[in-house]
């Protein structure tokens, strides 16, 4: 998946900042993160919704994951996560991926993105602070299935963009792949996993037009 070179194709058509919009509230099909918080009904929250957040601020096991607020354009409208890497195994032996995941999920239902999934991108805000050393993934989930999960891999554009500095990360929805993804029953917009170190700020993930035409998974 050439999803470096889409990022960075594109990168100039989704800087500009999502509000300046107006003060209506923001349409959930559309805008999930703002200002480092969960659109409703959308709730960020760590290990699949086991560890939730007050005031931006909570922390997995061994504190593998740990969130807290952090700042763009004004106090606390953003959210840092740091992944420190531990050992955390499961009762079966393996590495617990689960308490290296930052998860997005909607907790009244589902988005039907079907329709457009070939015309737009999922768009984070983003600032890298350190850069990651081991793999990283972000996938969507669908009917609340984790069976269902579709992925994209992060890595090598994570380590390539600047440090410290604010991008808007396109990620077009029809890149994501490996699961069977229904697209019309959308759960959950952001599930962010790294087995290594890393840390980054997050200040908003939405919606934005995409050219399907120049899209090269």
């Amino acid at each position: 998946m050439n999803i470096t070179k889409i990022v960075f194709t594109f990168l100039g058509l989704v800087l500009v900042s999502p509000l300046a919009l107006s003060q209506e509230p923001l349409d959930h099909n559309i805008f999930y993160i703002h200002e480092g918080e969960g659109v409703t009904p959308w709730e960020l929250s760590l290990q699949f919704g086991q560890v939730l957040l007050e005031e931006k601020r909570g922390a997995t096991v061994k504190n593998s994951l740990v969130a807290e607020p952090a700042s763009r354009d004004a106090e606390n409208d953003a959210i840092r996560f740091t992944w420190n890497k531990r050992k955390v195994l499961t009762e079966w032996g393996g590495q617990n991926e689960a308490v290296s995941t930052v998860t997005l999920t909607n907790k009244a239902g589902a988005i039907d993105l079907a329709g457009v999934k070939d015309q737009v991108a999922l768009v984070l805000d983003i600032r890298v602070i350190d850069r990651p050393s081991d793999h990283v993934t972000l996938s969507l989930e669908s009917n609340w299935d984790w069976q269902t999960r579709a992925s994209i891999p992060l890595r090598s554009v994570l380590r390539k963009l600047p440090k410290n500095e604010w991008f808007s990360l396109p990620l077009p929805l029809q890149c994501f792949k490996g699961g069977d993804l229904d697209f019309g029953k959308l759960t959950s917009m952001m599930q962010l996993h790294t087995d290594g170190n890393l840390e980054l700020e997050i200040s908003g993930a939405r919606l934005s037009a995409f050219p399907p035409d120049q899209v090269t998974c």
